[in-house]
């Protein structure tokens, strides 16, 4: 509901604030003195349009801020609160708008600047006003079909038509992927087939191209290797000069001389003997070395045309043998899935079948239940409508046949003839102010539980109304009141009596500037402003007649 309503440099309006109450408000005053300016800057907040027409003669600029109550805010509010991330805080949502005279507009939700179509947005769901503006959500087509659904109680069937449709459109763009581009799709595979064969004929290993390089280096090395191992066999164990072996040997005669004399040389004498040992291992080892190191020039052409593949296959698959080996297995992955194609298409296309015909059965039963509930419908706003005066009037519920989609079969469309021998038009086209205010109040009162829209305005809802229908339609507001919060602009007594809040509009001069002034009216003043509305004037007999009316 709507709680505050602050507006400043506004048209006529330096600064107002209004506190609305639950249930059923009413603002009254003369003629002219700015009630419809109140409902202008509401809708300007709500995301309307907007000049720098309206900024106050002499200000910068326009402000104006509402504050919204809600506890439990509807599907659609709270996936446009959570995608434009609004917040709401301790239950309450702000939203404002700033337009400066040179017509530059800011809007804001929840204290974050977002675009003005999306406080618009945001806007259709917290109020409806009816009358000249524009948040009339009665007359939006799509959103016929959804009250409709909510007043005959087949949301859920509503719901599931949804879902199967949506399961059913999803297997087809399925199918669609699989047989578009068959021709391109083919060359791809078959190009996917010449790598995996490509791979698969090279047959590697892990690691093969660091043992072959590592092959490769000792190759091409072994006549320096040969030399080398000779040389130090030689140095160690055959040198006529003098050998390594022989130079410990004496070192060995001569360090046992030694223990034979000072046994304390024994500890020496065994490294001695051990690094003997040691010697003439590592001579035998570079002698068997040499004597089996064989360079092959057939082996090193094998090797280095086996790098030479593997670098080619690196330059298409990856940097590493494991990289390409990966490739090798995600190609053959999906070359598995195109040669499956046929068999999943076939499944598919069952599953496809099947869903269509549960979502083709599910729409016609939904759409039966739709225009049985319409039925209902219709009669119950030609009731509404005969009791708020419009005695020719007649509501029709129109139906479409569409193809087969998220909301079934069906396109609906609230179609009214305003008066008789009129023929019936879609209900945006047929009629505008007062008239299309009662219009809306007489659907709202027929959906007053299927419509989850909080808080209700009507503007100029009385335009040639008067007597029993005056009544009526106070009745009807009061009625509506029980279940949404609803703010009404009337220059009737009966309906400005029902309320139970009433705020009075007025205009004024100061300082050689004229103001709107709106202030909420209780006890006195308010039987002084209903008795006002009853003959334009405040008498003694108004004034009972006033008081009459706010007792009953």
């Amino acid at each position: 509901m709507l709680e505050v309503l602050r507006i400043q440099n506004y048209a006529l309006i330096d600064a107002v604030e209004a506190d609305f109450r639950p249930g059923f408000n009413v603002l009254t005053g003369e003629t002219g003195a700015g009630k419809s300016i109140v409902v202008g800057a509401l809708n300007l907040v709500l995301g309307a349009r907007a000049s720098g027409d309206v900024v106050r003669e002499g200000a910068p600029r326009a402000s104006i801020e509402a504050v919204f109550r809600v506890e439990k805010p509807s599907a659609r509010l709270a996936k446009l609160l959570q995608q434009h991330e609004v917040a709401l805080e301790e239950g309450t949502l702000l939203l404002s708008r700033m337009i400066t005279a040179d017509g530059r507009s800011r809007a804001y939700a929840g204290g974050s600047l977002v675009p003005v179509a999306v406080l618009a947005e945001i806007g259709d769901e917290l109020v409806d006003l009816h009358g000249q503006h524009e948040h009339q959500s009665l007359l939006k087509t799509e959103r016929q079909l959804d009250l409709l659904d909510a007043f005959g109680c087949t949301e859920g069937a509503a719901a599931e038509v949804g879902e199967l449709v949506s399961r059913w459109q999803g297997i087809e763009r399925e199918i669609r992927a699989l047989e578009t581009d068959d021709r391109e799709r083919a060359r791809q595979m078959e190009f996917l087939r010449f790598e995996v064969r490509e791979i698969d004929e090279a047959d590697l290993k892990p690691e093969e191209d660091a043992e072959l390089k590592s092959r490769h280096n000792l190759i091409t090395n072994a006549e320096t290797i040969f030399n080398l191992a000779r040389q130090a066999y030689g140095a160690l164990y055959e040198n006529e000069e003098g050998a390594a072996i022989d130079a410990v040997d004496a070192a060995v005669r001569d360090v046992a001389s030694l223990v034979a004399i000072d046994p304390r040389f024994q500890a020496l004498a065994a490294q001695l003997a051990e690094a003997r040992l040691g010697v003439e291992a590592a001579a035998m080892e570079l002698r068997g070395y040499s004597e089996e190191l064989e360079f092959d020039p057939q082996e090193l052409d094998a090797v280095n045309r086996r790098l030479a593949l593997i670098g080619t296959l690196k330059r298409k698959y990856g940097a590493s043998v494991e990289e390409i080996l990966a490739y090798r297995e995600k190609a053959a992955g999906t070359l598995a899935a195109y040669e499956q194609r046929d068999e999943r298409l076939e499944a598919l296309r069952g599953v496809s079948a099947s869903l269509l015909e549960q979502a083709k059965r599910a729409s016609a039963e939904l759409s039966r239940k739709r225009q049985h509930a319409a039925q209902k419908l219709d009669k119950q706003v030609a009731s509404a409508l005969q009791d708020l005066g419009m005695k020719g009037a007649r509501f029709e519920t129109g139906f479409d046949a569409v193809e087969l989609g998220a909301h079934g079969v069906d396109r609906v469309e609230f179609l009214l003839s305003a008066n008789a021998g009129e023929r019936l038009k879609p209900l945006r086209q047929v009629a505008s102010g007062g008239e299309i205010s009662r219009i809306m109040l007489a659907l709202k009162a027929v959906f007053a539980a299927a419509d989850r829209i909080p808080a209700l305005v009507f503007d100029e809802i009385d335009a040639g109304v008067g007597g029993t229908v005056a009544r009526k339609v106070a009745e009807k507001l009061a009625s509506l009141s029980r279940s949404h919060q609803v703010i009404c602009i009337t220059h009737i007594a009966q309906i400005a009596a029902a309320a139970a809040a009433h705020y009075h509009v007025s205009k004024e001069t100061s300082k050689g500037r004229t103001l709107t002034r709106l202030i909420r009216v209780e006890d006195e003043e308010r039987v002084k402003e209903v008795a006002r509305l009853l003959d334009g004037s405040v008498s003694d007999v108004s004034l009972g007649h006033a008081r009459a009316l706010l007792t009953t």
